[in-house]
């Protein structure tokens, strides 16, 4: 429909610099406010079977599953929802933050039904920027460990890279506060077995503090160990096997760290995902560690599942889990929902 001419017969009176300034301010309240109440679009997730005939509630080891969907590759504000390697749960906000390989940072909204994940929202879908305000790009964008910690009332994230090895804190919105001091060990490149093997998990526990692993075991670590450390300065040594990866770690509380160990198809599209659980509570610095197995999934065994690298503790015992697509059309991004048991 053409727009019609505008009536120049008569012209308003031009407005005065006071209610230009006015206008502006008002503008501007406005486009806060439809910014801070936009409200989440809700993602076209498909339900993903873990295993054939395995229904919500079954339990696989020490595991509860809670319900499994596969979801879209979409493009939300310049902003694709694919290669997503970690998450963190915002209890304030009701947020399940997760990053990407690609530097993005997304606002989620999980759907629960029964104690049960039967959709997801997505709120917003922001790049992560630097101190200077630009975009992280390339090889200071791969975004692999994230972790939340509330600072004076306030949601902080932290955020771990491969590339260029470094823990950053950030805002929601994306824009760096600053980073964290690493142990000396970690912040040698040359240490570590290759450049996208770095720092792929972290985890904030509220008596040891900032804890991370690297994916592989660093230069001249004793064979069949990695290290969990503590940016306070503390470490302990992992068992681990040689052809697997520790990509996620999630901190629930009380010294109690959850290990993700998996590796994708390393063989014949062959793959595994296995959460450990180690305590950190009266094991001395520089001790072995002795994790337990709460489950298993591997392919091989007819568990449908894909690259597993993140994990998040939601409320109580359960927790959400999230696979890397690696942008890859036959690959998924799988959210898991779970519930740990003690029996």
């Amino acid at each position: 429909m053409a727009r019609p001419s505008p009536d120049t017969s008569r012209r308003a009176p031009r407005p005065t610099r006071l209610a230009r300034g006015a206008r502006l301010l008002l503008a501007a309240a406005a486009l806060g406010a439809v910014t801070s109440a936009a409200e989440p679009v809700r993602l076209d997730a498909r339900d993903a079977p873990l295993a054939e005939h395995l229904a919500p509630g079954a339990h696989v080891g020490r595991m509860r599953f809670l319900g499994m969907l596969t979801l879209p590759s979409v493009s939300f504000d310049g902003a694709r929802l694919s290669q997503l390697s970690d998450l963190a749960w915002d209890e304030a906000n009701g947020v399940l933050y997760a990053v990407s390989d690609k530097g993005f940072l997304f606002h989620l909204r999980p759907v629960l039904r029964d104690g049960l994940l039967v959709g997801v929202a997505l709120e917003r879908a922001l790049r992560l920027r630097g101190m200077d305000g630009e975009p992280l790009r390339d090889r200071h964008a791969d975004a692999e460990g994230l972790a939340l910690v509330r600072a004076g009332g306030e949601t902080e994230l932290l955020v771990s890279f491969e590339r260029v090895p470094r823990i950053v804190r950030f805002r929601p919105d994306g824009r760096a506060l600053g980073p964290l001091p690493l142990p000396a060990r970690l912040e040698d490149p040359e240490a570590y077995a290759h450049a996208n093997r770095m720092l792929e998990s972290l985890c904030h526990d509220p008596d040891f503090g900032v804890l991370t692993v690297p994916e592989k075991p660093l230069a001249g670590e004793e064979t069949g160990y990695t290290r969990l450390y503590g940016l306070a300065g503390m470490s302990w040594r992992y068992p681990v096997a040689d052809d697997n990866r520790i990509v996620g770690l999630a901190c629930p509380g009380d010294g109690e760290v959850l290990v993700l160990e998996g590796n994708f198809g390393s063989r014949f599209w062959r793959s595994h995902a296995t959460l450990k659980r180690v305590r950190l509570a009266g094991a001395p610095p520089d001790s072995r560690l002795e994790p337990e197995t709460l489950f298993a999934l591997e392919s091989s065994r007819g568990y449908q599942i894909d690259n597993f690298e993140g994990i998040a503790h939601h409320r109580g015992r359960r927790f959400f889990l999230v696979s890397d697509d690696n942008d890859f059309f036959l690959q998924r991004t799988l959210l898991l929902y779970v519930e740990l048991l003690e029996q």
